[in-house]
């Protein structure tokens, strides 16, 4: 059982040290420019993005989790993938203010993530089914860099 839980908790705590080193990206200087651009009118209020974030950070976790217990490594593979382009994504957009590079790293984070659902349902159906929410908000984040992108 404590195998279980630290196998678990590792692979959330990768998630989440992910996300915290994306969060390094977002200083004072990057939210202020961000808060200047045209946005979409869909764009969800700020306090969303990190709930949102949280709840899909944790479904990754868990669904590489489930997977990982069940196939071998390199199964993990798509995995590593999608959580170095998730990271890119958060510096490139935001540190280095780079819409384009954004909309890119998207596009390729998108399909990585389906990769990624794509060989976990080999092992775990359950594993690629909790990534379905991250696949739909990549594809919100994705348009919502596009128009950003088109109208800045």
């Amino acid at each position: 059982m404590k195998r279980v839980f630290r196998s678990l908790l590792f692979w959330e705590g990768l998630s989440f040290a992910v996300a915290f080193i994306g969060g390094r990206a977002m200083n004072e200087s990057s939210m202020l420019w961000y808060s200047e651009l045209s946005r979409s009118s869909l764009t969800p209020p700020n306090i969303a993005f990190p709930i949102v974030w949280t709840f899909l950070y944790a479904l990754m976790g868990y669904s590489a989790y489930r997977v990982v217990n069940r196939a071998s490594a390199g199964v993990l593979i798509p995995y590593f993938v999608q959580l170095i382009l998730n990271l890119t994504w958060s510096w490139g957009f935001f540190y280095f203010m780079e819409t384009n590079a954004g909309l890119v790293n998207l596009f390729l984070l998108i399909f990585a993530v389906l990769w990624t659902a794509a060989v976990f349902n080999r092992h775990d159906r359950l594993a690629a089914v909790l990534l379905i929410p991250y696949i739909l908000w990549g594809c919100f984040a994705f348009w919502l860099n596009l128009y950003i992108v088109i109208h800045n």
